[in-house]
């Protein structure tokens, strides 16, 4: 079995999944604030980004914008967990192009997803696979010469 960068994958997948969730949860308070306030409500956390006033529209897009972005966080990871080296780069870049795109409308996955999925794309893009175990080494052979000598009988690499 092929080594896979697993730390990578559960980081970028747990993040991801957060941030799905963040995403999913913040759209029904959204509307329940809005069915409660009239046509604009607004929301504290987006005080310090200077737009405390959002209407069912901007909450709409902003709930699609963070579903689009947790989902691509989760596909990244699969791709990370495929193992070869050029689709555990690709994941790890898809994951963190989502997870800082996706930053605004799923509050950093309340933060805890957000610094996950970071770390996994940190740990994808710079997993490199181990060297494998070279049985003609460990058998005492000549890799030089692709030759292995067990007992009597000899075996030559073509």
């Amino acid at each position: 079995m092929s080594e896979r960068p697993s730390a990578a994958f559960v980081c970028s997948l747990v993040g991801g999944v957060v941030s799905l969730i963040v995403s999913i949860l913040s759209i029904n308070t959204w509307f329940f604030m809005y069915s409660n306030s009239g046509t604009t409500f607004n929301y504290s956390v987006w005080y310090f980004i200077g737009s405390t006033n959002f209407t069912a529209v901007e909450a709409l897009i902003l709930f699609v914008i963070g579903v689009i972005c947790g989902g691509l966080v989760i596909f990244g990871a699969v791709l990370q967990y495929w193992g070869q080296e050029s689709n555990v780069r690709r994941g790890s870049v898809l994951v963190l192009v989502a997870t800082i795109a996706g930053a605004p409308s799923t509050y950093f996955g309340i933060l805890f997803g957000g610094i996950l999925s970071l770390v996994g794309a940190y740990v994808g893009l710079t997993w490199k696979p181990r060297m494998g175990r070279n049985p003609i080494l460990e058998a005492g052979g000549d890799r030089a010469h692709g030759s292995l000598q067990l007992g009597s009988f000899s075996c030559q690499e073509p």
